[in-house]
């Protein structure tokens, strides 16, 4: 069967980079749209943390959604609503409003899932998903640190609101583009959502999606975590500024970068399960050297957190190859599979986060926060090992 056409590169990273750039783009005005509605700041900040639920929530709808009615007309009218309830925020007339339409934003979520099923869609093997999801996250690891810094600028010069109208213009931007770049792409629609349901069992009935979903879910859980813990340490701990907390901040980013760039040129040459589990070996390396330090008596901030470039160069070369697995699973479930994932992404990575905030909100110590961020990685580890099992036994199996 031929392939169906690929949208372009720029087409699918802005998918997902719009997906992305909702989430953070507002997080620099919250003070501001606190002051605005007289909100205090916890009650603000549920922008993000209740916007992450609601993005769980869309998450598991749409990927169904696609499978049965195709990718395209799903990420035209998800990016469509997108549109219209930015506009509605940044013309909210009170708080109730404003945090309405913020969680009707999240259905642009659609664009970030389901990109991953076209990309599936219209590669001809795993490895081939691999090398462009890969390379689509390489392009837009630059979005978690470009995003939050337009936004403080923007709300500097003009307001939370203009945030909200910024956000509208990006959205209307990469629904141009999907119009005339985005064909269908589902060859394998399911006829009925029962048929597609009598379907799943396959699904989730497969350990080595759980381990794909699981590894995927944990590596993230750790960089929300350490988004999380990070600030507050560098601020309580070390007395860091806003500037130099950003900087702290990027290193994974860093790492994350340089790895994605490897992966695109070792994804045929090593077995991929393989290098999952050598990405989070590392990722557990990283937090464990810097507790070696401090227990050692090493001091300086940049000696204790250098080490933890490697967890963002675990996450550069073990979550394309998760995202891909977890779509190969079942191609024809590619849609549903890649919404459960990340609706699990979502809630895990959100339950994560708050967790290590609450640990270290009683207990203000860097050596907890390397713990903590450690068990994470462990747990990372063990379902890419599951799925380096799973591949070896049917390896050795007789032809």
């Amino acid at each position: 069967m031929t392939l169906p056409r690929s949208p372009g590169l720029f087409t699918l990273v802005l998918m997902a980079g719009t997906s992305v750039m909702s989430l953070n783009l507002i997080l620099p005005a919250l003070g501001s749209l606190a002051e605005g509605f007289g909100l205090s700041y916890a009650t603000a900040s549920f922008v993000f943390s209740g916007y992450l639920i609601v993005t769980g929530v869309m998450t598991l709808v749409m990927g169904p959604l696609s499978d049965r009615f195709g990718r395209r007309p799903i990420v035209v009218t998800a990016l469509s609503i997108f549109i219209l309830a930015s506009l509605c925020s940044a013309l909210a007339p009170n708080a109730v409003f404003m945090f309405v339409f913020r969680f009707l934003q999240a259905v642009v979520v659609a664009a970030g899932v389901l990109g991953q099923a076209v990309v599936r869609d219209t590669s001809a093997s795993q490895s081939d998903t691999t090398r462009k999801l890969a390379l689509i996250a390489m392009a837009m690891a630059l979005v978690p640190l470009i995003g939050p810094m337009a936004g403080g600028v923007i709300a500097d010069l003009m307001g939370w609101r203009a945030v909200c109208m910024a956000q509208a213009g990006v959205g209307a931007l990469t629904l141009l583009l999907c119009v005339f770049d985005l064909n269908e792409t589902n060859q394998h629609r399911s006829a009925t959502f029962l048929a597609q349901f009598r379907a799943y069992p396959g699904l989730v009935s497969s350990l080595r999606f759980w381990g794909y979903v699981m590894t995927l879910c944990m590596g993230v859980a750790v960089f929300f975590s350490f988004l999380a813990g990070m600030p507050f340490i560098a601020k309580a701990r070390f007395g860091f500024g806003e500037t130099m907390i950003g900087v702290m901040l990027g290193t994974l980013t860093l790492g994350y970068l340089l790895a994605n760039g490897v992966l695109r040129q070792i994804s045929d040459r090593f077995m991929q399960a393989g290098i999952m589990v050598f990405a989070r070996v590392l990722g557990l390396i990283g937090p464990l050297i810097s507790m070696a330090f401090i227990v050692l008596g090493f001091t300086h901030p940049i000696v204790i957190f250098a080490p933890l470039v490697l967890m963002g160069a675990a996450n550069g070369l073990s979550l394309p190859l998760a995202n891909s697995g977890i779509v190969s699973v079942r191609p024809d479930l590619a849609g549903s599979a890649a919404g459960l994932s990340q609706a699990l992404v979502s809630w895990i990575g959100a339950l994560c986060a708050a967790l290590v905030s609450l640990l270290l909100t009683s207990t203000p110590s860097t050596f907890v926060f390397l713990w903590a961020l450690t068990v994470m990685a462990a747990m990372a580890l063990l379902p890419s090992v599951l799925v380096l099992f799973l591949d070896r036994r049917e390896a050795a199996k007789p032809a």
